[in-house]
């Protein structure tokens, strides 16, 4: 499954969780379903990450990095 799929999943998975008619076996359902997914989640951002840093060190000294600022707009 892709990310952006996760993420849509766990996100209605969380919606569904916060709501206040589940029952305490709904809830540890959603949850179980969840907790995979979360985990699915970090592993690919983490490999994510781990390929911009190799790719940052195979170019160190080409460019000048810059820290980005998100207040600027």
């Amino acid at each position: 499954m892709k990310i952006e799929e996760a993420l849509k999943k766990l996100e209605a998975i969380t919606a569904r969780l916060e709501a206040a008619d589940l029952s305490l076996d709904e809830a540890l359902a959603l949850f179980e379903e969840g907790l995979p997914l979360a985990a699915s989640i970090k592993e690919d951002l983490d490999k994510a990450k781990l390929r911009i840093q190799k790719v940052i060190e195979a170019t160190k000294d080409t460019f000048d990095l810059e820290p980005l600022d998100l207040d600027s707009n």
